[in-house]
């Protein structure tokens, strides 16, 4: 398995730069996810490392060996498409092997290797079928077979359940762990989905228009976000921000944003009075019928969503739309008045100028 190197890597496509002296490493043996919206950069960063496209500058090394012009076929990289990418006229068992077949390996360790593959990802009896014939989560693993047999040095993932339902999505997440976690390897996930990077991967790195806003473990990422981007985006549903300023209250710093007041004493010397803030909370640390002792706020219900045993509340909070994600099945009507709560200590807060995080 391979441990990756990026070193000051640029790419353009016509007058814009995708990436403009883009750096980041990646250890052997772990299982990274590139999480962004559309548009961050993710595709093309995989599509660089395999080898099909080229950089306009800077190096890729594969455990200290540079490869930045080195040829697809010669890096031993395996790539999982969105879109599967399978021969319509071919037999399953025959998508499979081909990466095997390329490599001339004899036709009775392929048909072991099939087997085996076919076996771990459950699709041994479409063996003799036509991708057509198959349902959107057979042909994704059929794709993932294909790339997992060739024993690659390095597995690269370009968002593989993006097109798959919530049901089959939320059953193939388990499944690919099982299987990554057993098997091992160097593998790179692309994904807009946070919860994908929150349940699959041991490390994360949030990509925003070709920048590396941050990387390391997920628990790491997930709890102490370097900056309003990192913290909005790697949070299902993405976490409520209020504006606000920090005024002094009988000799206490507070948070003030349109008169709700969160205590900032733990701020203190890192902040000023007059500073203006963002105070950032995941829907899952907000408290319906909150109890004293908490930050509360009344809200009106704009529409509820069930997903799966979870509820999304839409709530109107003066002129902010916040999101309250509840654990279990809970109905309310829209127009319906709700009391929400926090515990100040669950709340992050960013400088409004730079977005970065600022520590307690």
């Amino acid at each position: 398995m391979v441990k990756v190197k990026i070193e000051n890597l640029r790419k353009r496509f016509g007058a814009r730069y995708i990436f403009d002296n883009f750096s980041m490493e990646i250890e052997s043996e772990s299982f990274t996810a590139i999480l962004g919206p559309p548009g961050a950069g993710k595709t093309t960063l995989l599509r660089l490392l395999a080898g099909v496209e080229i950089p306009d500058g800077g190096k890729i090394y594969f455990d200290g060996k540079d490869v930045t012009d080195l040829p697809a076929k010669d890096r031993n990289v395996a790539m999982v498409f969105q879109s599967y990418a399978l021969h319509p006229g071919k037999k399953i068992f025959d998508i499979i092997a081909s990466p095997l077949r390329i490599k001339k390996i004899p036709e009775e360790d392929i048909k072991h290797r099939v087997m085996e593959i076919s076996d771990m990802l459950g699709i041994q009896e479409v063996l003799d079928r036509y991708p057509r014939e198959l349902s959107g989560g057979q042909q994704q693993r059929v794709a993932i077979a294909r790339a997992m047999v060739k024993e690659a040095n390095l597995i690269l993932f370009d968002e593989p359940l993006t097109n798959l339902d919530y049901k089959i999505r939320e059953s193939m997440r388990g499944e690919l762990k099982k299987i990554f976690s057993s098997r091992g390897g160097t593998i790179i996930y692309a994904t807009p989905d946070p919860t994908e990077a929150l349940t699959m991967a041991k490390y994360v790195a949030v990509l925003n228009q070709g920048k590396l806003e941050q990387y390391g473990t997920v628990d790491d990422v997930y709890n102490y976000p370097a900056n309003k981007f990192v913290g909005y985006y790697f949070s299902f549903p993405p976490m409520n921000l209020f504006e606000g300023k920090v005024v002094r209250e009988k000799g206490v710093l507070m948070f003030n944003s349109h008169g709700l007041m969160v205590d900032l004493s733990d701020y203190e010397g890192k902040i000023k009075e007059g500073d203006e803030l963002i105070l950032g909370i995941r829907p899952s640390k907000l408290l319906v019928n909150s109890a004293d002792g908490l930050v509360n706020f009344e809200g009106e219900v704009i529409i509820t969503e069930v997903i799966g045993s979870e509820t999304i509340i839409h709530v109107q909070y003066n002129e902010l739309r916040l999101e309250v994600l509840v654990p279990r099945i809970y109905r309310l009507l829209p127009g319906d008045k709700l009391t929400i709560g926090f515990r100040p200590c669950d709340a992050y807060i960013f400088m409004k100028s730079d977005g970065c995080l600022i520590r307690r």
